[in-house]
């Protein structure tokens, strides 16, 4: 009879976006989206940000943007809340944020400048 073996626990901490262009990227999370630069020092060079209660770094060592092609395309995609989807969506369209879609009062599906697919969603109050 072969052996199973134990189970494993896993848990997540936070994630990293590997990016092409580290100041391109720190403008967009940062200053666009709001992340809060954290202290943390990796030992590599990699920022790492708090938004909300998403933990990440940003990782500056790709050479080519995120093929992803929504809907078709099997990737990676954050999500994000806001308490005003209609502001955000008109915020982010301004600062020439690609809207892939636009579902008013819904959602948003956006991405960062390497590609990578951002949902937004409405938050539900309180």
């Amino acid at each position: 009879m072969e052996r199973k073996p134990a189970k494993v626990a896993f848990h997540g901490n936070s994630i990293v976006i590997v990016c092409t262009d580290l100041v391109h990227s720190v403008w967009f999370y940062e200053e666009l989206l709001g992340a809060e630069p954290l202290p943390t020092n990796d030992g590599y060079g990699c920022p790492w940000y708090q938004l909300g209660a998403l933990t990440f770094s940003l990782m500056p060592n790709a050479s080519d943007s995120c093929p992803i092609e929504f809907p078709t395309h099997a990737g990676a995609m954050l999500w994000l809340e806001t308490d005003d989807l209609e502001s955000a969506h008109r915020y982010l369209v301004q600062n020439g944020v690609p809207m892939i879609e636009w579902h008013e009062g819904e959602f948003a599906i956006v991405t960062d400048p390497d590609g990578l697919l951002i949902e937004i969603w409405q938050a539900e109050p309180e």
